[in-house]
């Protein structure tokens, strides 16, 4: 008996540190998706097919094709679901992006919303299932099982009014990685409550995250690996372009403790027409080999984009500006001192963390506090206090992707 209770006693300690264990996942949300939930308790299912899996992601549609399923359920894949090919090959006039050199592989374009304009126009093959994404519906965790989860050959869409989702543990991959506007990997649009931790993102045609027209309202992305290594590139340098794209209305997004390596943009681009609204804290971030504009550009001028404690290694432009784009960044490199340390007080109630690495060198260090302010304006619960930028390469290196969710 004596044996049996130092056995059971070990096996609690262990189970004890397992949970304790710094830096590994935790099964709530923090940031802007505070208080997400998912299927929470619903009973494991683990679909068998392609079909399967579309149908218990979302199995009611409305007349205008808007998802109404919000049974909670908790989806578990245990395997890669390959979805291309099942829907067909077509075929369409598009164009070349950029014509790159003898032995690189130019990215090509559909003719969507004028995108090819003078571009040189060639003939286009895609696989059709990459242009229609599998619809999430309300209450629902997709989450991968150890690092055998995946979604191949077609994205996923939380959108038309939607609520309360988590993904994780997921690779989501190879979508018409040549063809722009070929796919998306993960479209969330006029949705509320959504958590997106511990997945892979690669070789995706299109953006790897896009919000719509419609808000994309408390959002958090962490823990997650962007990575942009493709042969089909925006420039030519076999760097992903099409990263993150924050349209708008109302948006409000953690970006936390991810990996985004080998892009050339959009890390992200916010911002879109009419005024849409799209307020960002990026925190504790390790960008790595980000070539072209670089991370971060506030496009519009209702985009406020707060970014502390994040660590950017081999970055041509931390901050990138097109000409004279309005929106407001606040993304310190030094410890603040002055008005900035005051501002920082009055906003978040402590002093900001310094972002760490080359800020583009002459790029200049960007701090509106217009920015500062947008985002205390949501609520000091959902904005992160980070840990100091020298600690992120080794804790996101180690921590981002799948394999981490116990």
């Amino acid at each position: 008996m004596q044996s049996f209770n130092c056995a059971a006693s070990l096996i609690l300690a262990l189970l004890v540190l397992m949970v304790a264990r710094p830096g590994h996942a935790d099964d709530r949300p923090d940031g802007f998706a505070l208080g997400v939930t998912g299927g929470g308790d619903a009973p494991p299912e683990v679909p068998a097919s392609p079909a399967e899996l579309a149908k218990i992601l979302c199995d009611r549609t409305d007349a205008n094709g808007r998802c109404i399923d919000d049974t909670p359920r908790v989806i578990q894949l245990d395997r890669t679901f390959d979805f291309t090919g099942t829907e067909g090959i077509a075929r369409e006039r598009g164009c070349i992006v950029r014509q790159c050199a003898p032995g690189q592989a130019s990215e090509l374009a559909l003719d969507v919303a004028g995108f090819c304009g003078q571009r040189t126009a060639t003939d286009v093959s895609y696989d059709e299932a990459g242009r229609k994404p599998l619809l999430v519906g309300s209450n629902k965790t997709l989450i991968g099982v150890g690092r055998n989860g995946a979604i191949k050959g077609k994205g996923l869409a939380i959108k038309g009014g939607v609520h309360n989702v988590v993904i994780r543990n997921l690779t989501i991959s190879d979508i018409n990685p040549q063809v722009v506007w070929g796919g998306d990997a993960l479209t969330i649009d006029d949705a509320d409550g959504v958590w997106i931790d511990h997945d892979v993102f690669a070789r995706i045609g299109r953006q790897m995250i896009v919000t719509g027209f419609g808000s994309a309202a408390h959002v958090t992305l962490s823990n997650n690996l962007f990575d942009g290594r493709t042969s089909y590139s925006a420039y030519c340098d076999g760097h992903h372009y099409w990263l993150m794209l924050f349209l708008g209305a109302h948006d409000q997004i953690t970006v936390a403790r991810n990996w985004i390596r080998g892009t050339s943009g959009r890390g992200p681009h916010a911002g879109g027409m009419h005024g849409a609204a799209v307020d960002v804290h990026l925190v504790n971030n390790y960008f790595q080999d980000v070539t072209a504009e670089g991370a971060a550009n506030a496009l519009t001028a209702s985009a406020h984009l707060l970014m502390e404690g994040n660590a950017f290694a081999d970055v041509t432009h931390p901050v990138h500006r097109r000409g004279d784009d309005p929106g407001a960044v606040f993304a310190p490199f030094a410890a603040s001192g002055g008005a900035t340390a005051a501002a920082c007080k009055t906003y978040l109630g402590r002093d900001c963390v310094a972002n760490q690495g080359n800020n583009g060198g002459a790029d200049p260090e960007s701090l509106d506090v217009g920015a500062l302010a947008a985002l205390a304006a949501h609520g000091r619960r959902y904005l992160l206090a980070p840990m100091p930028a020298s600690k992120v390469p080794a804790h996101v290196t180690t921590e981002a992707g799948t394999g981490r969710v116990r």
